[in-house]
């Protein structure tokens, strides 16, 4: 009998009009958990921004400051998670009003929607290749004893692009 009803509940679904508000119906318990990942989400962002600036910061205050290429893809990696973190910072503020039923304290429209996705595409890879490109750097200097200046001359063009 249950599969007859939600056979029926297909074929009923399938010939009514049901406004999208009904498909995407959420409870309780799922909008405070979305609700409870996008605070912890945008709160954790937010400190990843001051402690990436913090890092900047150091990096720019030291005495070599970008004069070695360990400080220049520490620059390059934190100005990366900068970037990806304000695209989490914003508490789905961003996110177009019209979608609220999905997403908790949607309040943007579709240009705010686009400079989101936009510091979300730049961002994420930026920080993650910049992370691949000081391990990459490391394992020059550690394990082949590669030179800073064979390094600056014919490894680094690569590890900022």
């Amino acid at each position: 009998t249950s599969a007859l009803r939600n056979s029926m509940y297909l074929s009923r679904m399938l010939t009514e009009i049901i406004p999208i508000e009904d498909l995407f119906a959420v409870n309780t318990e799922t909008r405070d958990f979305i609700q409870t990942r996008t605070i912890i989400s945008s709160s954790s962002a937010i400190i990843s921004t001051i402690s990436s600036s913090t890092l900047i910061w150091m990096v720019l205050r030291s005495p070599q400051r970008l004069s070695t290429i360990h400080h220049r893809i520490i620059f390059g990696m934190a100005v990366g998670d900068i970037i990806f973190s304000l695209s989490a910072a914003n508490y789905n503020a961003m996110i177009p009003s019209d979608v609220d039923y999905i997403s908790w304290n949607a309040q943007g429209n579709q240009a705010t929607c686009s400079m989101l996705g936009l510091l979300t595409v730049l961002g994420a890879p930026m920080s993650l290749f910049y992370s691949c490109s000081l391990n990459i750097y490391f394992l020059a200097m550690v394990k082949y004893n590669k030179t800073d200046r064979y390094i600056r001359t014919k490894m680094e063009p690569f590890l900022h692009g």
